[in-house]
């Protein structure tokens, strides 16, 4: 007995047809989105690229240092077309490009154009926009051009006593070196105020090169600064010579009191700072200090530093009265020596009430015959 075999009615082929066709619409949907997506993603990685290129990678780092800035960190300005970050715009000196690769070598403007081969809109702002998706897709550089243009650099400069150049600041030049935006470089030059602040404004992100010279001794020395963006980069200075204290010269035949460094500690207590530049080792044998106080006041005791090196707590030491050390003490040359007269009191045997020397001038004179004087 044959067995019945049975086909399918034109009704269910129509049905079949029905869902063929309807699954293949989804899936065409679906592959266009999952296409408009990488198409998206594509010229969002690629506008990131442009951006570094511009304003370097902030994650690339050398010494601890960032390194990497990008367009505007060789030159100092953003440039004026996207051209530019691979052909040199005019013989810069400063570029160092190319700053980004054509993905396709038979696409030579390969980089200026979105996944959907439409140019992307840049005028030399900090906006880089595709417009080909038919939304617009935009990469922000900074908030504004002066973010990227307009740092500024501050500090103070001392010397390696810690010491401002006081009245000497005219003597000292402080200058930075950077890309001026057309490609070349400018320097930019200050002297510092009397208590060593210094500042520079207008400074493009990168690392410059800052350099300051005292001019009497020559003495120079060189920094290197990293400027970010839209910052203000605090870069403190510090000659290697102890130079303001001791008058800013190259040598003297004194020992020489250290510009402001005079100052009561404990109420009762008087510290200055001399320096040597005689160019030679100088021994000292005592001090004779002479003031004027009233009531009159009398020390009890002279440090060298730490040292005691002359003590008498009855009768004390008065005002021109030689003061003799324990022993000699030498100061060596190009050094500085605090010295500390303590215990100032109004009784000549200490049991008065203490002397506060605020206000009170000084002349001391050392065994050397140097002689100095400062007021508090």
């Amino acid at each position: 007995m044959l067995g019945c075999q049975k086909g399918m009615t034109l009704i269910e082929l129509v049905m079949v047809i029905i869902i063929i066709g309807i699954l293949s619409g989804v899936a065409m949907k679906s592959m266009d989105s999952a296409i408009l997506t990488g198409k998206i993603e594509g010229t969002k990685h690629e506008l990131d690229a442009l951006a570094e290129a511009i304003v370097g990678n902030p994650d690339i780092i050398s010494n601890g240092f960032r390194v990497d800035f990008g367009y505007v960190g060789d030159v100092g300005a953003l440039p004026g077309t996207l051209d530019a970050l691979v052909a040199n715009p005019g013989g810069y000196s400063t570029w160092n490009g190319p700053y980004i690769k054509n993905n396709f070598t038979q696409a030579n403007d390969d980089y200026k154009k979105d996944a959907w081969n439409i140019l992307y809109t840049y005028s030399g702002d900090v906006t880089i926009t595709s417009t080909g998706s038919g939304s617009n897709i935009t990469k922000q550089l900074a908030n504004a051009a002066s973010d990227l243009t307009n740092s500024t650099i501050q500090g103070v400069v001392v010397d390696v006593e810690g010491i401002p150049p006081g009245t000497y600041s005219t003597d000292v030049n402080i200058s930075i070196n950077y890309p001026d935006g057309t490609g070349g470089t400018t320097t930019a030059s200050t002297n510092p105020s009397s208590n060593g602040s210094y500042s520079f404004t207008g400074i493009p992100i990168g690392n410059h090169a800052i350099t300051a010279v005292n001019a009497p001794t020559n003495d120079t020395l060189f920094a290197y600064v990293t400027v970010p963006p839209k910052s203000t980069v605090i870069n403190n200075l510090r000659f290697g010579s102890a130079l303001w204290g001791a008058g800013n010269a190259s040598s003297g035949d004194q020992i020489q009191y250290v510009s402001g460094s005079a100052v009561i500690q404990g109420t009762y207590n008087v510290e200055f700072r001399i320096f040597n530049n005689t160019g030679e080792n100088v021994a000292l044998n005592w001090l004779k200090a002479t003031y004027v106080r009233n009531p009159v006041a009398y020390f009890e005791r002279v440090r060298w530093g730490n040292t005691s090196i002359a003590y008498s707590a009855s009768p004390r030491y008065a005002s021109d009265q030689q003061v003799n050390f324990s022993s000699s003490r030498t100061i060596n040359d190009g050094t500085t020596v605090t010295i500390k007269m303590q215990g100032f009191n109004t009784a000549l045997s200490g049991a008065g009430s203490g002397a506060n020397m605020s206000g009170v001038s000084f002349t001391v004179l050392f065994s050397d015959s140097s002689l100095i004087t400062f007021s508090l």
